[in-house]
């Protein structure tokens, strides 16, 4: 299995320090998908469990994995806290094979940009699709070319605090996008007593997907019926300006 290089150990403290709970607009969109499905659900790329734990509390049967174990980690020992054993498992989605037949998969929060690499994103919806049951849906939103930063070379940083008396400071340095993929440089710095105990860099990319494309390979691929939600509301179609779209994909 291939080695991740981002999302370590700093990193995802900084995730469940600053996203610990799900937006609570998207928690109810997605949620009530899981109310209509009548089997299996499985989230892929499911990090700390910031979607995946609250709807196990809330009484729905979740399958998840993710390809950093740093996330699982972070997500065993809150099911932990919660008195939750959930079915989670470490897996890229292009290598995701399974003898379950799903229901209902879902990725929220546009981690299904973190795919750049167009091939790995082609044969990852293609395990998605043969992991459906017939009339099984894939719903999953990504970012658009509208969400391609303006701004470039000024870096950003933030301060977390941690549990323990120390804190992280994370720096975010945006380079120029091409092929519309966004590179940033990331730095992670834990102090300690005022001093800087450890350093992790990571380069990260987001793929942003233009949706005329997208649905035309997600057709080609064999779904049935793709319909394009606005975030986060089953009821409306996107704008052409909108950053973000929620594909509803029926095998």
């Amino acid at each position: 299995m291939k080695k991740l290089d981002t999302y370590l150990n700093l990193c995802t403290q900084v995730y469940e320090l600053s996203k610990p709970k799900p937006p609570e607009n998207a928690y109810h969109f997605y949620k009530s998908y899981l109310e209509q499905a009548s089997g299996k659900v499985l989230e892929p790329m499911c990090g700390t469990g910031r979607f995946l734990l609250p709807l196990l509390v809330d009484g729905f049967k979740v399958d998840g994995f993710d390809a950093s174990n740093h996330m699982l980690k972070i997500l065993d020992e809150k099911a932990k806290k919660l008195k939750l054993k959930p079915n989670v498992w470490q897996d890229y989605t292009e290598n995701f094979n399974t003898t379950k037949n799903y229901q209902l998969i879902f990725i929220p929060s546009g981690s299904f940009g973190l795919i750049t690499s167009l091939k790995a994103a082609s044969e990852s919806l293609k395990k998605f699709y043969l992991s459906l049951n017939a009339g099984g849906i894939l719903v999953f939103e990504a970012e658009t070319p509208k969400t391609m930063p303006n701004q470039f070379g000024v870096p950003r940083s933030f301060t977390y605090k941690c549990n323990d008396n120390s804190m992280i400071i994370a720096t975010y340095f945006n380079l120029q996008s091409e092929n519309n993929i966004c590179t940033s440089i990331c730095r992670y710095e834990m102090v300690q007593s005022n001093e800087i105990t450890k350093t992790e860099i990571e380069e990260l990319k987001v793929r942003f997907y233009d949706p005329e494309t997208l649905t035309r390979q997600l057709k080609n691929i064999g779904f049935s019926k793709v319909t394009l939600r606005k975030a986060y509301n089953r009821e409306m179609a996107p704008g052409q300006n909108d950053e973000v779209v929620v594909y509803e994909c029926q095998k």
